[in-house]
């Protein structure tokens, strides 16, 4: 898990962020985070989870600060998405699961399916070079996976946030700086009513979990003719 791999390596070099039995609790909530949320493939990777977990923490953004400047929630996003998401999207093209294993890898398997076990274990030994984990040298393969290379990013951007004082890893650059939402709220009203009025966005149409996996795949055609109601499937010629 990256979020414990982060805080065991920083506790190696004498850093605690947490208390082990702090750690041991908020591990049990993410468990419920990983492989693309719940074992779905279709969310964020849990190597960028954890990451952003603890980054955030590091930066320090509290209740009370957000009281003062309702922007301060953007101070933390800021390290995740410039160290994190983006080397993800750089490096692999993707930032969710289902996407990312099948570029590195071209295999997609459905987690939640019960053969899918024993389709991971059979690529694993007929492609050792694709899987980490079976590669020659196990650490380097290690080293190939997501959790691993998620925590390594996150161990890099911590350095660089704990060598600043707690306020400057708050701090907003200027373009940030801008309406807080008691500001915008009155005026975005006015602009929601009127995308209301003209239909803008689909307001009306939900899509699944499941379908949204179908939507990264196959675009809105392959969810349309997937369904057997609902939104009307084009006509075929």
């Amino acid at each position: 898990m990256t979020f414990a791999s982060i805080c065991e390596a920083f506790r190696s070099e004498g850093i605690e962020l947490f208390k082990p039995e702090v750690q041991e609790i908020i591990l049990m909530g993410m468990m419920g985070l990983h492989s693309g949320i719940a074992f779905t493939g279709t969310g964020n990777c849990g190597g960028i989870i954890g990451s952003a977990f603890v980054i955030a923490y590091v930066v320090g953004v509290t209740v009370d600060d957000i009281a003062k400047n309702p922007r301060a929630h953007v101070a933390p996003c800021i390290p995740i998405v410039e160290d994190i998401m983006d080397r993800f999207e750089e490096t692999y093209g993707a930032t969710d699961c289902l996407r990312l294993r099948y570029n590195r890898i071209q295999r997609a398997f459905d987690f939640l399916d019960p053969d899918a076990a024993v389709y991971e274990a059979l690529f694993a030994i007929s492609e050792p070079k694709k899987c980490g984990v079976m590669a020659d040298c196990y650490e380097c393969g290690r080293d190939q996976g997501m959790p691993s290379v998620g925590a390594r990013w996150a161990a890099e951007s911590i350095c660089d946030l704990l060598n600043k004082e707690p306020e400057e890893r708050k701090k907003l650059p200027h373009h940030l700086q801008g309406l807080d939402m008691k500001e915008l709220a009155p005026k975005i009203q006015k602009v929601a009513k009127l995308m209301r009025e003209l239909g803008l966005g689909h307001p009306d149409e939900k899509i699944s979990w499941r379908e949204y996996r179908t939507l990264k795949l196959k675009g809105r055609k392959g969810v349309e003719e997937s369904r057997p109601c609902g939104v009307n499937a084009p006509k075929k010629e």
